[in-house]
């Protein structure tokens, strides 16, 4: 029985020092956190290199990072080093991607580790709970260890790992409702400062292929035939509580002659779109389909003699993805 008190009072003595530790230099504020990961992850030069996992696929990468200051915007290029050649380049928020046997893509885009932009800004208390659980290592460097747990089954939660000293992230695993690992992002090596020579002449090569040409993809629309049917606006019938519509747009159809109505909602964390196409094949048709964290779901929703195609795709479970997809309908005139 002692020698039972002795071990109980041993380990509390020992959960204190490991709480104290965590909490003496983050002011015991999780939220504080994540907002000094956002500004690190901006304002702090760094180099290393980590693995990417989603789903069964693994990737290992490496990544030049180099902060934002009066003279120069904020720079990152990441490498493949597996499989062919590949890298990306982003400068400010202009990216361009280019691989071995294609030209060079330009687009828009923000940080090119996926789950900073999650982040950037803020965690609805409201649907999520923060959690400071511990102190780990992660490449060498002392860690904390913050849980994003989601308030219901209908998103992800996330455990990250926060370099103790800079709050970079280090690490982050993105889990289910059952605690089944679906994404994994994690550095085997990092270093934080000042860039040398070397790697800023590296950081600034303009992206090339092998044949050192550039090809810029246009994104401009072309012409259709005047069509017979216009389809009506659309709306979903169902979400998840803190999902809100964020941004709406009608595009042309990359495969038919049909505008596509685009929804895209968020909960400040996860994010998924709603694209509604009038469907010619009339064939009444679903299938879904999961990729790490990524779900899709398509089906036909048939309105009187017309039928359109129904597309949920984000980083939201699959069931979460399937409820909403079979929710949307046209968006009732008001008499």
């Amino acid at each position: 029985m002692k020698k039972m008190q002795w071990i109980t009072r041993k380990l509390l003595v020992l959960s204190l020092f490991v709480s104290g530790f965590v909490y003496a230099d983050t002011s015991s504020d999780a939220g504080y956190l994540l907002e000094r990961m956002a500004v690190s992850s901006k304002g702090l030069s760094f180099q290393g290199e980590f693995v990417y996992q989603q789903g069964a696929q693994l990737q290992t990468l490496s990544i030049i990072h180099q902060a934002e200051n009066q003279k120069i915007s904020e720079k990152e290029r990441i490498l493949y080093l597996d499989g062919a050649p590949r890298e990306v380049v982003r400068s400010g928020n202009e990216l361009f991607f280019s691989s071995y046997n294609e030209g060079v893509t330009k687009f828009q885009h923000g940080s090119l580790l996926p789950v900073i932009n999650k982040f950037q800004s803020g965690v609805s208390e409201s649907f999520y709970d923060l959690k400071i659980v511990g102190i780990d290592r992660v490449a060498g460097r002392e860690a904390v260890l913050l849980l994003v747990l989601p308030k219901d089954r209908f998103r992800y939660g996330y455990q990250l790992w926060l370099d103790r000293e800079s709050s970079l992230l280090l690490k982050s695993v993105l889990v289910d409702d059952q605690g089944k690992i679906i994404e994994r992002l994690q550095f085997t090596s990092l270093s934080i400062g000042q860039l040398s020579d070397d790697v800023l002449v590296l950081l600034n090569r303009k992206p090339s292929t092998v044949d050192e040409t550039i090809h810029i993809k246009s994104s401009s629309a072309k012409e259709y035939p005047e069509k017979d049917v216009v389809p009506p606006d659309w709306e979903t019938g169902w979400l998840p509580d803190g999902f809100v519509l964020e941004n709406r747009s009608i595009r042309p159809s990359p495969v038919s002659r049909h505008d596509v109505d685009a929804l895209i909602f968020s909960d400040g964390i996860a994010t998924f779109s709603v694209f509604v196409e009038q469907d010619d094949t009339r064939v009444l048709s679903q299938a879904s389909e999961k990729i790490g964290a990524l779900s899709a779901v398509s089906k036909i929703y048939r309105e009187g003699d017309q039928y359109f195609h129904v597309t949920v795709v984000g980083d939201i479970p699959l069931g979460t993805a399937e409820r909403v997809a079979v929710s949307v309908r046209p968006v009732k005139m008001k008499p």
